[in-house]
């Protein structure tokens, strides 16, 4: 497969699906392929502290 029939195939799953990707593959190959500055702050945008505060606020923060 290329590249952009993985990515059209990815877009295509449903958000479960593309969570479980997410948690389960691309963990498993963050450690070598996400070795430079670039990616890590890529990785780090995801998880700023605005996101976390929109998450905490709509799940009453943990409670």
């Amino acid at each position: 497969m290329r590249f952009e029939e993985i990515k059209a195939a990815v877009l295509k799953l449903d958000q479960s699906e593309q969570k479980r990707l997410m948690i389960e593959v691309l963990t498993e190959i963050m450690p070598y392929v996400c070795t430079d500055d670039a990616c890590l702050d890529k990785i780090r945008s995801f998880v700023n502290k605005e996101t976390i505060r929109t998450y905490r606020e709509q799940h009453m923060d943990g409670i």
